[in-house]
């Protein structure tokens, strides 16, 4: 969901879109608005003009530092992540973690998946997207990230071997997937780590608010065999992660009626598994 920006705040956000990109001026920068569904991060649109015509793009203004984020390992990554996958930053500044990226052409997955697709073409994109992600050394380990979010690890299920694990995106809810007429692209990448693989199938499938019962039979047709106890693990490590994230937000003062929302929910789905 878009909203126009408040005219102050627009001269603030041209400054730093320059600074990224001197050779833009405020003059050809414009049309702004709100994009209202980043929680960790405000991001708007905006047109650019020149010679060439209008162009139209997204700027990422991050908040506050968050736990696990590295922005030059963000950097090399999109510098590597092939072309179809996601969209590359035509301006990343690793300090602040600002960034500029082409605005896709496209609807957002969780508002046109019920109307369009099913479980078929969610299952066919998770597993082309663990096909061509390239190699990423840092692990995506939810211990770790306990201390990190400062709470308590008691609630986390042991993890498996990590020969199971390859790289995953990690935060892959149908917010961050745009559908396009070229097929689906994959936006966010700040948690990218080595994780099993069914994290990314969890994280999406829940995102949609599918039936529980449908996940033992993607999981299998994922990654070519039953494993009920396995899909159990990454299931609460998934409602872990989700519930100590919105944990953490609200304890540093972030008290958005979604976060509030996903502790609640977390808690509940940790309850029941």
């Amino acid at each position: 969901m878009a909203f126009t920006v408040a005219p102050q705040g627009i001269d603030v956000l041209k400054k730093h879109i320059c600074a990224l990109m001197p050779s833009w001026t405020d003059a050809v920068i414009k049309d702004f608005k709100y994009l209202s569904g980043g929680y960790s991060n405000e991001n708007y649109s905006f047109s650019m003009s020149s010679d060439k015509g209008s162009e139209n793009f997204v700027f990422r203004l991050p908040k506050v530092q968050q736990p696990f984020v590295n922005r030059d390992l963000e950097l090399q990554w999109y510098l590597t992540l092939p072309d179809n996958v996601g969209v590359k930053p035509v301006a990343l500044d690793v300090k602040s973690g600002a960034m500029i990226t082409p605005m896709l052409d496209g609807q957002i997955l969780a508002e046109v998946y019920d109307d369009h697709f099913g479980e078929r073409e969610l299952l066919d994109y998770v597993k082309n997207l663990h096909l061509v992600l390239p190699n990423v050394e840092r692990e995506y380990n939810m211990f770790e990230l306990a201390a990190l979010y400062a709470v308590d690890p008691a609630g986390l299920p042991s993890q498996d071997s990590m020969h199971m694990y390859q790289a995953c995106h990690n935060d892959l809810n149908p917010w961050n997937i745009i559908v396009t007429e070229h097929g689906w692209r994959t936006i966010d990448w700040e948690f990218v780590g080595l994780n099993d693989p069914l994290f990314d199938l969890v994280a999406l499938h829940q995102g949609l608010e599918l039936p529980d019962a449908g996940l033992v039979n993607l999981s299998a047709q994922l990654i070519g065999h039953t494993d009920v106890d396995r899909l159990s693990r990454v299931q609460k490590t998934f409602w872990y992660r989700e519930w100590a994230w919105a944990d953490f937000q609200m304890r540093a003062g972030n008290l958005r009626e979604e976060i509030i929302s996903q502790h609640k929910l977390s808690q509940a789905k940790l309850s029941e598994l």
